[in-house]
């Protein structure tokens, strides 16, 4: 196990993304440079804009296709970490390989970068999911980092493009975080680097991105707008799950980076638990106009389907949840707000 400190070169896959933007960051705050990945600069030239104070501490690559044999030959070399972020998240799949080629073979190819032209690596962080943990159980339970969904890989093997589009990515997310550990093991006499899976559930929070389209939202946050914008009703407001506030998710990935006693774990990030109906709550209490109301403050006593133990979180990266649902709800309706926003227009 090793530690990759400040002022260390690490390379963001995926820069561009919701989270990766973040991680970028956070990165830059904490004193290290940063090496990022884009699939087009022309799409991603904001990044050299908004990360401009940090000037040549922060260089972009373009990796047009992260499945293809030696796609981050070049762009893993002179780096002494990777933050591995570009993997696809949405529920439009129809077919499962959609999904599932471009997170497991993207996993990959990024570790045989690595492994074959990597020489300065130490440490990878990968970003996986919970989807990759936790399993649709007939009762509340508790999950932890020892736990794989496996039901969602073999309801995808039996059914298909039947099993629907949020099953096909929970197998994605799964599949790519085990081919990353499998790859590990296999090549465990030749690696002088060692990895860390960084869980997190449905990431909450404002975007760094420029302005866009409430058509482009990113998946999780759409979770928020869709339900404040009344598109979730009746039944729905009881759809439920976990949560964790984008920056903290993005936080765990730099401190993973520079805990020693990280490698080789797996590593659940959470900041709470969340139904709709809370979405609406909160944002009645703040105030906000124009907001459906559902049925206040009827969750309280509904199970929590899904536990998350965050010890390891707590224990080895030294996180604890801070933001609350009320905060990120603000948060998310200013950043509405900001982008103009259908139902949110200032």
């Amino acid at each position: 196990m090793v530690a990759v400190s400040p002022p260390a070169k690490v390379l963001v896959t995926g820069a561009n993304g919701y989270l990766a933007v973040w991680i970028v960051k956070k990165y830059f705050e904490a004193g290290y440079s940063v090496r990022g990945t884009v699939r087009s600069l022309s799409k991603s030239a904001f990044l050299k804009e908004q990360f401009a104070e940090y000037g040549e501490r922060f260089e972009l690559v373009v990796v047009e296709d992260i499945t293809k044999d030696g796609a981050f030959d070049e762009a893993v070399k002179g780096v002494d970490a990777i933050a591995h972020t570009a993997s696809p998240f949405h529920y439009n799949a129809i077919e499962p390989n959609e999904l599932i080629i471009p997170a497991v073979q993207g996993t990959t190819s990024i570790l045989n970068s690595a492994l074959k032209h990597g020489t300065s690596v130490k440490r990878i962080v990968l970003t996986s999911s919970v989807a990759a943990i936790r399993e649709v159980a007939p009762t509340p339970r508790d999950f932890d980092e020892t736990n794989w969904n496996n039901a969602a890989v073999a309801t995808v093997e039996s059914k298909g493009s039947a099993a629907g589009p949020a099953m096909i990515y929970l197998a994605s997310k799964t599949l790519a975080e085990r081919a990353a550990w499998e790859f590990v093991a296999a090549h465990k006499a030749e690696l002088k680097w060692d990895l860390v899976a960084i869980n997190p559930p449905f990431i909450f929070g404002p975007s760094l991105s420029p302005a866009q389209t409430a058509n482009d939202i990113n998946t999780s946050q759409k979770e928020i707008y869709d339900t404040l914008t009344g598109a979730r009703t009746g039944a729905q407001l009881r759809g439920e799950g976990n949560w964790v506030h984008v920056s903290i998710a993005a936080d765990a990935h730099v401190r993973a980076t520079h805990a020693a006693a990280a490698g080789g774990e797996r590593i659940i990030v959470r900041s709470g638990y969340f139904f709709h109906q809370d979405f609406l709550d909160a944002a009645a209490e703040l105030g906000i106009p124009n907001v459906p109301r559902g049925e206040p403050y009827s969750t309280g006593n509904l199970p929590r389907a899904a536990n998350l133990v965050t010890t390891k979180a707590e224990d080895l990266l030294g996180l604890k949840a801070t933001a609350t649902l009320k905060d990120v709800v603000e948060e998310s309706v200013k950043d509405f707000k900001a982008r103009g926003y259908p139902g949110f227009a200032v």
